[in-house]
């Protein structure tokens, strides 16, 4: 069996995040990493939301971002760290709109392992404040070196360390540094021997000194008794001219708690160490001063500390960033977000620390922050948050101590209105509405009052400066991670049944909703995931014989509501219709529009006239009223399109003509001739008016390209110039303050020195080699500051393709007498080039890695649509359809052009609607097209003249019905359906593009077969809603659907808990959830074992106690439609008991009928001195008379079964009507009869078994260390037994059967994010006669999969059903929010797919230098003897297929010798095939 693992769902957890210039030197931005994506983002001044610019995917988890400013860079790089001890230096390129690595640093040999098999210890990379150099930890003891090339470092300047600048370009790198090196910390340091916990560069030092925070010798909580304090530090100060590092500063007898240290920053300097229970602010030069967050240090240290009064906090898991040079913003795990003061006197002693508690949010994993007090919140257990921190300062402060006995009482109250006064929030959030999901993010203070924690009990500083601090919500990055356990569920909504009801038969299947468990505590919730939008119905009406649709606004609606459309134009094969709407939609039967004639277009011409083209007329309309008539008889119309005041009229012989709308004042409206075009054959025509400012000749200053400077082309000099300055580094130009010689010599200002930034210059003035210290007031601000000052000028423009496949762009002027002015023009559009650049472009891109390309392109571009999207339509893309492949490119800015070209260049984004017809017809298409072809030769070669008036090739479709005579217009852009904005792409496979955040979401709508036709539709009876026609020629109008949330890769509808969900089923006869839920609540009483009962201690303790936590678990029904808790439906769960499994199964009772019950397994967890016993509890659903005005109430929840067993039950399922679990090291098969369990049979197991499915009579089995295990069951002897098992350890997390057709396997997933496949193959001779499992296949995932679901295929929409039929995929949601899916393939499939992967691996240069093929080899923890078993495909680098150009898709079919493009079909046919919600 060969098989391909795709990443179906990308990561949503947020792991890492930093604030940097990245993409521009003028603009900061935010960095994200989730497992392997690197998502960038920039948040939008005026909205102050996020906005995605570029998502990289790369070979390899991400372990550490940090950003850097080396040499003379105006744009700040990246180190990128990845296990075990890589590091990339990577840099955003903005000429192609991608990553460009810089260097690449490995250190991954045996001799740096020291004998290590499997590293745990992540690298931590930290990059000096004065960018002078970075370290890497690697092995938790190596410490890697890298210097940078710095202009202040007069020492390690020598003529032959300085690169020589002769011939570098514009796009060219240069080397930065010297050659890195590894200082072995075990020799410096006999304290650096044990584990390194943490390190930071300190500040204000005149050489790089890293503090590093480590434990000597171990110990734990039991121990702390006789052995405490064990942390301590030292501090190296780094010389990295004479590889020299002596060590300075060391500090023992540290808590051994400590968790990491902070940096503090200038001008107090030192060190904040975090310690568990404890902070210790450290400084070389003062002493040093520390505070106890809680009454545990009394025991667990001997630090001085002080303590901090009515402050009970622990900052374990808890995230940390320095806010000011003397602020700290502390989230700890809990949520709650606390604001750290130190407080200096005038020598820089520490005084005091005080501790604000601002309010509770997200548990978070990573703090970041931004610009104008933005603070980012990224978490893995929720949706990450952007806030923006508000100060204001208390006019009239009461004093500290009245302030802390008002907190004693305040504290109690506060926490128990947070959570049940919901209200409070609306008031501290300025109104600002949030979605469900939010409204458990961000709880304020109640009273407006700052609960206020001083060190310092006596304080005379009474009427001190104090600060009210407040958090206002701003934006939302929703996750839906960590996925813990998935099941599918029916979404039985009323729209869905009524959408059910119409559709065609052979599409009617079980709407099917992707269910699963999201987050932890108060971020917990359940996330239902759809992957195509299902329309909510309004109405449906059949219209037989219907082609095509459009609405329009007219003037009497304007005046009225300028949003809704007043009239529906339905054309047919001889005749149209026109529809008025209001509150009815009625038939207009007498108006000026044509209606004995097919229309080919409609649409809004100037505000409110409306245009009608048929084949042979142009008809001017205003409302219903005729203002004008052209005729075109002599030469039909092919297409057209109209906006703002511009039609534009493509015919069949490929002219363009172009009129203008004339509106005088005293005269009526009228069509004019504005132009014709006739100098090529063009095939494709668009209108687009541009809002962005992109669209522009003359040079930005503000946007900046990929060199130091934005100039025009004429100061080439003085590009080189600037490009060439570091080589002269005593120039006396680069030390500004020179003559302040100490702040030279002792380094006070080397931060502003060493990142100096050059300004971007005016196109006239600036002498060239002018830098300064301070950047230009340009660089600070974002670029949307400027737009309001700046109005950008708003220009129209037609976008024409010729027949050779050459686009053009004319400007088109207000004044009908200056004529379409070409401004920018591409070759070979109809290749699918990654980067489009205009044919006057001296510097075109390297974006082709095959070498010599032989093979051309002929590919036809049948449709394009120029569009602007966003709030201000400044993100400018262009779709095309070119061949059956859906194309999408972006514009950027790009300055290096000649004056009177566009200065712009197109990239191309990956896009994932896969619009490829069946082969039926794609071979019908391809073969109309070489008739056409041919015939088209022979008129070439009859008329040789040039203004022969030959006909274009009619247009084929992605539609399966009969080819029409004009040309299809299959791309719908849409404006505002349910306020989203993007394309609807009509055809077989019809596709919504959805523009959110940044991102073109792309999500089918197959629930309806092929669409025909769309159009947007605005109505008092349909808002913001939708028109579109089905194969069957029936109207539907629809709305979106309201429950669901399109910002996220697929549709979500998120259900917040507020507690952890554990478990979910779905009873399928009542429709309604289980759902396993714990709280969590604190304690104070342990179990003890008494003889042979158990007894609860009580345990009194301090008001500051922090005491422990105890989850309360309980099950309860939901209701499917509206998530809504059925009463009395709740099943609580005894004190320390804890619910370890729970499925849905069948149970035979009376006879052989088989009932439905749902099965769960408990186990008491007290302590290691009392034995675990569990229970299965077997409830039923029963329907009863409901309560009057209560429906939910009608069902209820019936225990047939609760017995305590021996030990612990750890999995439950069911096996031929009986009920089988793992109770202990056994697994039991039990008989239901008469409301009890009747033992069958059983065998003895491993350690652990905690994952267990059952299919005909097999059992698979998952151990916690001990891998799988294959058991059957023979029911005839009643007889449990082994198979097969495993031979090898594996901490295996989920496992499920791999069927395709007849042949069966089993997979399991790991601990280290692998994935393995097994089979029982008795006749192999390794199995030892069927013993052992084979191991068929083994791939590195890279995300940790805790269950998995499996499904049949879907093989509606297949160009060879065949190939998938009775296959069965795995769908594997993660911990890091990704979805994976596994799906079987046929071995001539694999084979051929197999070439294409390897060709791939090798084609293109991977970000980072990272290798596809070692990030997939699996990574263990104990050697292993087996050879790599690679039978399963990795699915997204094949999916990098679809961002080849046609010329390199052609050359890479013909050198693998393959003859049509089946490797399209074949990656179409798979996607399709896990399209199944």
């Amino acid at each position: 069996m060969f098989s391909i693992y795709k990443t179906i769902h990308p990561p949503t957890s947020i792991e890492h995040a930093v604030w940097s210039r990245f993409i521009t030197p003028l603009e900061n931005n935010l960095i994200l990493s989730s497992a392997n994506h690197l998502y960038v983002y920039r948040i939008n001044n005026h909205t102050t939301q996020f906005e995605c610019l570029h998502t990289f995917i790369l070979w390899g988890n991400i372990c550490t971002i940090t950003p850097c400013r080396i040499g003379s860079l105006t744009k700040d790089t990246l180190f990128l760290s990845f296990m075990d001890a890589k590091l990339s230096l990577i840099e955003f390129d903005s000429t192609i709109q991608d990553l460009k690595t810089l260097s690449m640093h490995y250190f991954e040999d045996e001799l740096a392992k020291e004998g290590q098999w499997f590293n745990f210890s992540p690298p931590i990379v930290r990059v000096d404040p004065d960018m002078r150099c970075a370290c890497m930890l690697i092995y938790n003891s190596k410490l890697v070196i890298i210097p940078f090339f710095s202009q202040l470092d007069r020492e390690i300047i020598t003529n032959d360390t300085i690169p020589s600048t002769a011939g570098v370009t514009p796009g060219g790198t240069r080397q930065f540094s010297l050659s890195s090196y590894i200082v072995h910390l075990k020799k410096l340091d006999a304290s650096l021997t044990g584990r390194i916990i943490d390190l930071q560069f300190l500040h204000s030092y005149y050489e790089p000194t890293l503090f590093i925070l480590c434990e000597s010798s171990r110990t734990w909580v039991g121990r702390v008794a006789v052995k405490k304090d064990t942390c301590s530090s030292v501090a190296l100060s780094i010389n990295v001219a004479q590889k020299s590092n002596p060590v300075i500063w060391p500090v023992d007898k540290l808590p051994f708690d400590c968790l990491s240290c902070l940096s503090v920053p200038k001008p107090i300097g030192g060190i904040l160490v975090l310690a568990t229970n404890s902070i210790i602010y450290l400084n070389q030069s003062i002493p040093a001063y520390g505070v106890a967050l809680n009454t545990m240090t009394r025991d667990s240290t001997k630090y001085p500390l002080r303590p901090l009064y009515d402050l009970k906090i622990a900052l374990d898991l808890a995230e940390a960033i320095f806010i000011s040079n003397d602020k700290v913003l502390i989230s700890i795990k809990s949520g709650d977000v606390y604001l750290l003061t130190l407080h200096t006197d005038t020598m820089r002693t520490m005084k005091e620390f005080t501790f604000d508690r601002i309010g509770s949010t997200v548990l978070c994993s990573c703090l970041c922050k931004c610009d104008d007090n933005f603070i980012f919140f990224g978490s893995r257990l929720g949706n990450s948050l952007l806030l923006r921190l508000n100060e204001k300062a208390i006019i009239d402060p009461t004093s500290i101590d009245t302030i802390e006995t008002m907190n004693g009482d305040e504290n109690e109250t506060n926490e128990t209105d947070f959570y049940e006064q919901p209200e409070t929030l609306s008031e501290s959030l300025n109104k600002i509405d949030l979605t469900e999901t939010d409204m458990d993010i961000i709880v304020p203070n109640n009273k407006n009052d700052t609960i206020f924690f001083s060190s310092e009990f006596g304080t005379n500083e009474s009427k001190k400066q104090s600060y009210n601090y407040s958090f206002e919500y701003c934006d939302n990055l929703i996750n839906i991670g960590p996925c813990g356990y998935a099941i599918v569920g029916e979404g039985d909504s009323e729209e869905a049944r009524l959408i059910q009801r119409h559709i065609p038969p052979q599409y009617q299947t079980t709407q099917l909703d992707f269910v699963t468990t999201s987050g932890t505590n108060k971020c917990g919730s359940v996330s239902i995931l759809q992957q195509t939008i299902k329309p909510e119905l309004v109405t449906t009406q059949a219209l037989p014989g219907s082609i095509d649709m459009w609405t329009v606004y007219s003037s009497i609606k304007e005046q009225e509501q300028k949003s809704e459309h007043s009239f529906i134009l339905i054309s047919q094969e001889t005749s149209t219709l026109i529809f008025q709407t209001g509150i009815d939609i009625t038939e207009l039967e007498q108006g000026g529009f044509l209606t004995n004639e097919q229309t080919i277009y409609c649409g809004n011409i100037g505000e409110q006239l409306i245009v009608q083209i048929t084949r042979l007329h142009i008809v001017l309309l205003r409302d219903s009223i005729q203002i004008q008539m052209l005729s075109f008889e002599n030469n039909p119309i092919r297409f057209a399109t109209s906006l703002d005041r511009y039609l534009a009229i493509l015919t069949t012989h490929g002219v363009i003509h172009i009129y203008l709308l004339s509106q005088d004042n005293n005269e009526q409206p009228k069509l004019i001739e504005y132009c014709k075009l006739n100098d090529k054959k063009y095939t494709c025509i668009n209108l687009y008016v541009d809002q962005s400012g992109l669209f522009t000749t003359t040079v930005n200053n503000n946007i900046y390209s990929h060199t130091a400077t934005s100039n025009s082309p004429k100061q080439e000099t003085i590009q080189q110039k600037m490009v060439s300055l570091p080589t002269n580094p005593l120039d006396s130009a680069e030390f500004t303050g020179g003559d302040d010689e100490d702040e030279w010599l002792y380094g006070a200002k080397t931060t502003e020195k060493s990142a100096t930034v050059i300004e971007p210059m005016d196109s006239s003035s600036n002498p060239p080699t002018t830098t300064t210290t301070n950047p230009s007031p340009t660089v600070n601000n974002n670029n949307n500051n400027n737009d309001s000052t700046n109005i950008t000028p708003i220009t129209r423009w037609l976008i024409a393709i010729s027949k050779d496949g050459t686009l053009t762009m004319h400007e088109l002027m207000l004044d009908e007498t200056i004529p379409p002015i070409l401004k920018f023009e591409i070759s070979r559009f109809n290749s699918a080039l990654k980067i489009l650049i205009d044919i006057q472009d001296t510097n075109p891109p390297m974006t082709n890695y095959l070498g010599k390309i032989e093979t051309s392109c002929s590919a036809y571009v049948y449709e394009l649509l120029v569009i602007g999207l966003g709030p201000k339509k400044d993100r400018v893309y262009l779709i095309a359809r070119i061949d059956e492949d859906l194309i999408l490119y972006e514009v950027f800015p790009y300055q290096y052009l000649p004056e009177d070209r566009l200065k712009l260049r197109f990239h191309r984004i990956t896009c994932n609607a896969l619009v490829r017809t069946k082969k039926s017809s794609a071979k019908k298409n391809a073969a109309k097209r070489q008739k056409d072809a041919a015939a088209q030769l022979q008129q070439n070669q009859a008329k040789l003249n040039v203004n022969s008036q030959e006909l274009l090739s009619v247009q084929t479709d992605l539609l399966d019905d009969e080819m029409n005579e004009y040309q299809r217009m299959l791309l719908r852009p849409f404006n505002n359906i349910a306020s989203h904005s993007g394309v609807f792409i009509c055809g077989t496979h019809p596709y919504w593009l959805i523009w959110s955040k940044g991102n073109l979401r792309s999500f089918p709508m197959n629930i309806d077969g092929p669409i025909k036709t769309f159009a947007e539709f605005n109505n008092a009876n349909c808002r913001n809603g939708y028109l579109y026609f089905n194969q069957r020629d029936d109207l539907r109008i629809s709305i979106m659907p309201s429950k669901r949330i399109l910002d996220t890769p697929w549709p979500l509808q998120k259900i917040p808990f507020k507690q952890t969900v554990h478990f979910l089923c779905y009873h399928v006869e009542s429709k309604l959830y289980a759902a396993t839920i714990s709280t969590n609540e604190f304690t104070h009483t342990l179990v003890q074992p008494s003889g042979e009962d158990r007894e609860s201690i009580i345990y009194q303790k301090e008001a500051n106690f922090l005491l422990p936590s105890r989850e309360q678990f309980f099950v309860q029904l939901y209701s499917a439609i509206k998530w809504e808790s059925i009463p009395n439906a709740r099943l609580t769960m005894n004190e320390w008991e804890h619910v370890t499994c729970m499925k849905t199964i069948a149970l035979r009772f009376q006879g052989n009928l088989m009932k439905t019950y749902i099965a769960v397994g408990t186990a008491n967890c007290f302590n290691e001195d009392v034995v675990s016993r569990g229970r299965v509890i077997l409830f039923d659903i029963i329907e009863v008379v409901p309560e009057v005005n209560q429906p939910l109430t009608k069902h209820k929840l019936k225990i047939v079964h609760d017995r305590e067993e021996k030990g612990p039950v750890t999995a439950v399922d069911s096996i031929l009507g009986y009920l089988v679990a793992a109770v202990g090291q056994k697994v039991y098969i039990w008989q239901y009869q008469n409301n009890s369990l009747k033992g069958i049979a059983f065998v003895d197991i491993q350690i652990y078994c905690h994952r267990m499915v059952t299919i005909k009579n097999y059992i698979l089995i998952g151990d916690v260390h001990k891998s799988i295990a294959l058991l059957r069951y023979q029911e005839d002897m009643r007889v449990l037994s082994y198979v097969s098992r495993d031979s090898r350890q594996l901490d295996v997390f989920a496992t499920d059967f791999f069927i395709d057709q007849s042949h069966i396997q089993f997979v399991a997933t790991d601990s280290d994010r692998n994935m393995y496949i097994y089979a029982h193959a008795p006749t192999q001779k390794e199995t030892q006669g069927g013993q052992w499992l084979l191991r068929k296949s083994d791939f590195h995932i890279g995300y940790p999969i805790t269950s998995t679901i499996r499904m049949l295929v879907n093989v509606n929409h297949l160009t060879t059903k065949q190939n998938f039929e009775n296959k069965q995929t795995l769908l594997m949601p993660t911990l890091d929010g990704a979805i994976g899916c596994l799906v079987p393939l046929n071995e001539k499939i694999f084979r051929r797919l197999a070439m294409l992967q390897n060709s791939l691996t090798t084609m293109f240069p991977q970000y980072g230098g990272l290798n596809p093929k070692s990030f997939r080899i699996c990574k263990t923890r104990r050697k292993q003897l087996d050879n790599p078993q690679k039978n399963t495909l990795d699915g997204d680098i094949l999916w990098r297929y679809f961002d080849l150009s046609f010329i390199e898709r052609n050359e890479l079919l013909s050198r693998l010798g393959m003859q049509s493009d089946q490797f399209h079909e074949d990656l179409t046919d798979i996607a399709r095939a896990v399209t199944l919600f």
